[in-house]
Formats: structure tokens, C-alpha cells, sequence
């Protein structure tokens, strides 16, 4: 239950809200499944459920009464999690939709602190529900951190064995700074790293932020592929920077990496 300590009252109550709309609809039950929940309308849809909320979570739901148990290995909404989703407001549903994060981004050796709306990130709502590790959480991020601070516009084309020409057009706006060349470097060998389509797949979802949804349309996958190959990619990625965790764990206790 470690992880659960480090849930906060805002994670628990927008993470909740999600899951109590489900459960509001008719016949809505949440299933036990595995080390996850899922809401569905039967013990056979739950299986194939993409409606899914890490144990720990309904662990804190039926503590402050927003679930009730409705027979083994499952939940329904209570009344108290109905009059939650009555107590909405005007801004309820953009509200519970973002999950903000304070951080701090490091460029040109000045530490800014930065808001960040993790809800937007596919990989941080797939660590939300349980669905990537640690370990698969932090290869992605450094890598969304390289890309941000190469300040790569989205959907450029980029040559990563290219070398970069400060100022080659001539305009201000047009020299990198040393910080930008470097990260670009990085997320370079990074690429390289993950190999042919992996590294495209981790360049969409974790940098371009793409839905996951929107790969396997684009790409023509059979639906929830996209998660199984990209676990694969952050494995992959996570080798590359070196990260490491403790036999036996679930959590990552610590890494090692260049830098």
C-alpha cells in the first residue's frame, strides 16, 4: 500500500469522478480484475474493459463511501459517490479532467518551476491506472523532457543524424542554444536506441502526446495493441538511459544514468 500513501486528496477525487460517472450508467459494476478494476456489465466485458482504475484507488473509494461491495470482487456506486458527481459545479468536468503537477524544467542551468496537466499525457494516465511501471514512466518522461527543452516544434521532420547549423538561415530566432543541441542529441541517440518503429511510437505518444487510440487507427492495429508495443518501446528506452530496478519491487527505488 506504499503507493497508495502517495496518492493525493485531488488524484483520489479526479480519478474517482471518472470512474463514478461509469458506475452511474445503468447496470455498471466495477470488477475485480487482476491487480486492476474495470467497469463494465458483466464478469466476460470486464475482461476487454478499457474502463480500468488501479486497486489501491478502489481501495480509497470504498473507504470514503463513494462505492459499496456488491458481492465478491465487486463494486457499485453508493449514494454518497452520486451526491460527489452532484457537487460538480460549473467547471466539473474540465476539472476532473486535469490532474496538474507541479516539476521543474532545467535549461540553460536556471531551474523553472512549471504547472504541468498530466491528464494530457497518454503515458501519464497509463502509470495512473497501473498500467506502466515506474521504471517505463521515467524512461518516457526523460525522454518528453529532451524534446521539450530541444524545443522541437510537433509534427517536424528531423534528420537525427544530421548535424545542426546554428543560425543557418541567418535569423535570430533561427540560432539553438547549446542546451537545445544537446537535448536533441540525446533524444537522438534515444531514437536510435529504440530502433525502427518503436522509436516512432515513442516519439508520438510521448512527445507529440498522441492518444494511443489515434496510433492504432493511424497505424491500422488491432485495438489495445498499441499498449503491449509500446511497454516493449519503454522497456527498451528505459535500458537505453540506464535505469534499474530493485529485484522483487514493483516500484522503482532508484536508477543510474549518465549525467
Amino acid at each position: 500500500m506504499r503507493e497508495a500513501c502517495r496518492r493525493t486528496e485531488r488524484e483520489i477525487e479526479q480519478e474517482g469522478r471518472r470512474i463514478l460517472r461509469r458506475l452511474a450508467g445503468a447496470r455498471q459494476v466495477l470488477f475485480a480484475r487482476g491487480a486492476v478494476h474495470a467497469v463494465a456489465r458483466s464478469p466476460a466485458s470486464a475482461a476487454a474493459s478499457r474502463v480500468i482504475v488501479a486497486a489501491d484507488l478502489v481501495a480509497h473509494f470504498a473507504a470514503l463511501d463513494w462505492i459499496q461491495p456488491d458481492g465478491p470482487g465487486r463494486h457499485v456506486i453508493a449514494p454518497a459517490g452520486r451526491a460527489l458527481l452532484a457537487r460538480g459545479g460549473a467547471d466539473g468536468f474540465a476539472a476532473q479532467h486535469r490532474l496538474m503537477q507541479a516539476g521543474r524544467l532545467d535549461e540553460d542551468g536556471v531551474a523553472r518551476s512549471v504547472q504541468t496537466n498530466m491528464a494530457e499525457s497518454p503515458l501519464a494516465r497509463l502509470k495512473f491506472r497501473g498500467l506502466v511501471d515506474d521504471r517505463q514512466f521515467a524512461a518516457g518522461e526523460r525522454l518528453r523532457r529532451d524534446f521539450t527543452l530541444g524545443q522541437l516544434s510537433p509534427r517536424m521532420g528531423v534528420d537525427w543524424s544530421a548535424p545542426v547549423v546554428m543560425g543557418a538561415r541567418g535569423g535570430a530566432h533561427d540560432t539553438v542554444s547549446d542546451v537545445a543541441i544537446a537535448a536533441r542529441q540525446r533524444l537522438g541517440h534515444a531514437m536510435q536506441a529504440a530502433g525502427p518503429g518503436l522509436g516512432d511510437l515513442l516519439f508520438d505518444v510521448c512527445c507529440h502526446l498522441t492518444p494511443l487510440e489515434q496510433v492504432e487507427a493511424a497505424r491500422g492495429w488491432a485495438r489495445r495493441s498499441a499498449r503491449v508495443v509500446l511497454t516493449i518501446a519503454l522497456d527498451r528506452l528505459a535500458a537505453h538511459y540506464g535505469f534499474d530496478v530493485v529485484a522483487g519491487s514493483a516500484r522503482m527505488r532508484a536508477w543510474s544514468m549518465e549525467d
